[in-house]
């Protein structure tokens, strides 16, 4: 079974229903059928063959949507760029996944607009899990650097699908308000609405009164979004509300602080799920969202998902640990270096790389993470990407980049800068600020500067953290 496959079933029994609204544009799954088909049906006729890797470049919204689809369907491996990388990220993620094809997608456009590949300068290279096998891959770490590849088959997206919806309980009568960027959060979301026929609205407006606006008027059922979206939703004035067919809200990509999940309550009268999306993985978690629960909360697993908590040495323990997870739906492989899953899975579980402790009433609750990540707004932000732009400056001798605090993106980057001498400390904000923003995504570049006169390193060189 491939993962589109349900897109025939859904324009077949329901071809007038509501897929798809984005802005003033609606498509029923008649609609969306029709236009992924026809842009499948182009990109083949431009040289797309299956197992082709294809970047695809686009702001969220039908257009992007139906051009992602439009790969999976033609039979190549979808591979999300996030529409704020600057052009040197984009070529860096393009390298390292391998991809010889890039599929922009210009903003505001509509699903009729002609796409073209664009050859990339890449090989293509054969489907390393068979022909026709995979289906998604994304990277695992940042787009500079060491970074790796997670590659999904269609058969373990449809598992992955299955598991996440036996808590998420969506079906045909639901409208999702989707509030999260497409490119980090696709293959256990977005195609989980495919399949179980949910309809799709895109709502991120830039003022929250326009995403309720958004809402009512579709009379949504249920809302994703980060800790950010439940903030900004929280302070609707009144007579901004969100409509009363909103039952469900759930909070993923970082902790949901409690003030944030106690205002949302207040306001409109509804707890906040909070869900853990990893991408090995799916979503194995989705908390209870009552009153009062604390940030990490997030309850037991879903009924596919089995936990186990390590120490150190990789042994369960009954203390605090590093949380692991199997399941269905797991990832296929590292692409680069190539690793299959049966050797990345520790006695088949999943590492996850979070600290994590047992509830009393065996549910998890999350620590933090082993691993060093920055999550800003609900984009993963790699400390070692940021500092290998910095560290190109060349004022810089060395970097050190941490998480700050952030009450309106719950986290940002600060960086730790020790400069060469002779250069002026009162002007490093704006100059280090101009040098990242021409090779960083927005949200990767550091919100504050700190001049050290010397950063403690190992006796290798490296930057002691």
């Amino acid at each position: 079974m491939r993962i589109t496959d349900a897109l025939d079933q859904h324009a077949a029994q329901r071809p007038t229903a509501l897929a798809v609204a984005d802005g003033t544009a609606r498509l029923s799954w008649g609609d969306l059928r029709t236009a992924v088909d026809a842009l499948a049906a182009t990109l083949t006729s431009q040289g797309l063959q299956v197992g082709d890797r294809i970047a695809v470049y686009g702001h969220d919204g039908a257009a992007t949507l139906v051009a992602a689809l439009a790969v999976l369907r033609a039979g190549g491996v979808h591979a999300p760029v996030d529409h704020t990388l600057t052009e040197p990220e984009i070529a860096a993620l393009i390298t390292a996944l391998g991809t010889p094809w890039r599929l922009d997608v210009p903003k505001g456009a509509s699903v009729e607009v002609a796409l073209s590949l664009v050859a990339t300068g890449q090989a293509r290279t054969p489907d390393p899990l068979g022909s026709g096998v995979s289906a998604f891959l994304r990277l695992s770490s940042g787009t500079t650097g060491a970074a790796k590849g997670v590659l999904i088959s269609h058969a373990s997206l449809c598992d992955r699908v299955l598991a996440a919806n036996r808590g998420l309980q969506l079906g045909p009568d639901d409208r999702v308000l989707w509030l999260l960027p497409m490119a980090y959060h696709f293959a256990v979301s977005i195609l989980n609405y495919l399949h179980h026929g949910t309809a799709i609205v895109f709502g991120n407006a830039l003022r929250a009164t326009g995403t309720a606006t958004i809402a009512r008027e579709h009379h949504v059922t249920f809302a994703y979004g980060s800790p950010w979206h439940i903030r900004r939703l929280a302070e609707l004035p009144v007579g901004h509300d969100l409509p009363a067919t909103l039952t469900r809200v759930v909070s993923t990509t970082t902790a949901l602080d409690a003030t944030a999940a106690a205002d949302f309550r207040t306001r409109h009268g509804r707890g906040v799920q909070q869900g853990l999306g990893i991408i090995e993985v799916g979503l194995p978690f989705l908390s209870p969202g009552a009153a009062g629960e604390r940030p990490g909360d997030l309850g037991v697993p879903l009924p596919d998902y089995r936990i186990d908590l390590l120490d150190e040495h990789g042994e369960p323990t009954a203390g605090p640990g590093e949380l692991a997870i199997a399941g269905p739906g797991l990832f296929d492989a590292y692409l680069t270096p190539w690793r299959p899953r049966d050797t990345v899975l520790h006695r088949g579980f999943f590492r996850t790389g979070d600290r994590a402790e047992r509830t009393a009433d065996g549910g998890i609750r999350l620590l933090g993470r082993l691993k060093d990540v920055i999550n800003v707004g609900g984009v993963k932000v790699f400390p070692q990407e940021v500092e290998s732009v910095l560290d190109a400056h060349p004022w810089v001798v060395a970097s050190r980049v941490r998480s700050a605090p952030d009450a309106r993106l719950g986290e940002q980057v600060h960086a730790e800068v020790q400069l060469k001498p002779g250069h002026d400390v009162a002007t490093v904000h704006d100059e280090l600020s101009t040098w990242c923003a021409e090779r960083l995504a927005p949200l990767k570049r550091p919100a504050a500067y700190t001049v050290v006169e010397r950063l403690a390193m190992t006796a290798s060189g490296k930057v002691i953290r």
